[in-house]
């Protein structure tokens, strides 16, 4: 997830980066009122012909961002939430799900209720405060993992967006009402990833079990604070409905889901997906928000969790990410460039390059900013999946040839060729905003 995240955070700098991966470019600033528990959809994506799954319909992350203030100012008074120690190699331990075929069953499966009593300690509450006023920013859940190497502090997993404002200061409230100050250890926007910390020892750890055991029907339970900590742990009942489902993430990065029909709401964001056996197989991270949809929430498997949050304890951020260090908008969005496509002929998943980020390599090519990129490698962009797909796979150093074409003053088209290789996500940087546009035709 995050090029601005170092293992040494400065809680006076902006943590939030969007530059790294290329993106849709669509990021709603929208902050409910109090007691709204559902955030206002993204703008809807062209429905993507490769997979033809509902997950093009609309997938919100379930930030849920109150609008509230605090009667009590004495929480800022505590030390700086951005504090992370770095180059810890405590690794998050998974477990062989007991109805696997490596473990014999022996007790068979819980009951619901064992269960809940088994995760509702390691399940947490994640506050967090915008800045040096009394606002919550945005609610969720964490779910405790482990402790550090030498048994100082207990690291807490939750969901990217939950944690990811500007100076945030973040408080961790467990089942017992108490309360505790929270550090950002490090965070991954595209997997939706994040990892705090509380000093101390003296929380859960739950237990953590590999997910490729599950198949569809299997029954899972979903434990979180759905509308913030005033519903805390909340407890709910569903199966699975889909193993490896392709989500978008709001970064514009595909990643492979369990779809389950547990309710989940705004709040749940970084909450526990749990098997039979009251162990964690997943973190909830969004679902599908429409009155014509129901039970179609969504989970980061844990086997990804564990890889995400390896990197993160022990970097900071995720090391050796292959990016081309552009953010994007498909064609088809612009009301002109999508004329454009349509009359010459051009691949229907063409992508506008909106910004190319400083350390890109695509800065030594002819490509500029309006340009649209058709093809990949002799490969026609009929979905922008095309494109992204080659390099998720890829590696640093790998080098792609982009067939781009050009829309001049008078509408006309022309097309070439660029060699550019693929660079370390951590190597590339936002350019400063400005208030003009780089688009020819601009989009609204």
């Amino acid at each position: 997830m995050d090029e601005n995240m170092n293992k040494d955070v400065n809680p006076q700098e902006e943590t939030t980066s969007y530059n790294a991966q290329p993106t849709g470019g669509y990021y709603p600033n929208y902050t409910p009122p109090v007691n709204n528990y559902y955030q206002q959809p993204q703008p809807p994506k062209q429905p993507k012909k490769k997979k033809g799954c509902l997950i093009a319909l609309v997938i919100v992350v379930l930030a849920f961002a109150f609008s509230v203030l605090v009667i009590g100012y004495s929480i800022f008074s505590s030390p700086s939430t951005q504090e992370n120690p770095s180059g810890d190699d405590t690794k998050l331990d998974l477990l062989t799900p007991p109805n696997s075929e490596e473990q014999v069953t022996v007790d068979g499966p819980l009951s619901a209720k064992e269960v809940y009593k088994k995760v509702n300690d390691s399940s947490v509450g994640v506050i967090v405060y915008s800045g040096n006023i009394a606002q919550v920013q945005s609610e969720g859940t964490g779910v405790v993992m482990g402790y550090n190497s030498d048994n100082t502090a207990t690291y807490i997993i939750t969901c990217a967006h939950v944690i990811n404002t500007k100076n945030p200061k973040i408080i961790v409230q467990t089942a017992n009402d108490k309360q505790y100050d929270a550090y950002i250890v490090g965070m991954d926007e595209k997997t939706d990833i994040g990892v705090i910390r509380v000093n101390g020892t003296d929380l859960k750890p739950a237990d953590f079990a590999e997910s490729t055991a599950l198949e569809v029907g299997d029954t899972v339970y979903a434990i979180g604070n759905p509308g913030g900590t005033q519903f805390f742990g909340s407890f709910t009942n569903g199966m699975v409905s889909a193993i490896g489902r392709p989500v978008d993430s709001p970064v514009g990065y595909e990643v492979s889901c369990i779809q389950h029909t547990a309710a989940i709401n705004p709040g749940n964001s970084g909450g526990a997906l749990v098997n039979q056996y009251g162990q964690v197989i997943g973190i909830n991270s969004s679902k599908i928000a429409s009155t014509e949809y129901e039970g179609m929430g969504f989970a980061v498997p844990s086997a990804t969790v564990k890889e995400i949050v390896d990197e993160l304890i022990k970097n900071g951020k995720v090391m050796n990410r292959p990016v081309l260090g552009i953010e994007f908008s498909p064609a088809i969005n612009n009301q002109v460039y999508s004329i454009i496509v349509r009359a010459n002929d051009l691949p229907s998943g063409a992508i506008v390059i909106a910004e190319i980020s400083n350390g890109s390599d695509l800065l030594n090519t002819e490509a500029q900013e309006g340009d649209m990129i058709i093809a990949v490698n002799g490969k026609n962009l009929d979905s922008y999946d095309v494109l992204l797909e080659i390099i998720e796979q890829g590696k640093v150093g790998d080098t792609l040839t982009l067939t781009i074409a050009r829309v001049d003053g008078n509408y006309k088209v022309s097309k070439f060729d660029v060699t550019v290789k693929l660079v370390d996500e951590t190597t590339v940087s936002e350019k400063e905003t400005t208030n003009e546009s780089t688009f020819p035709f601009p989009f609204e």
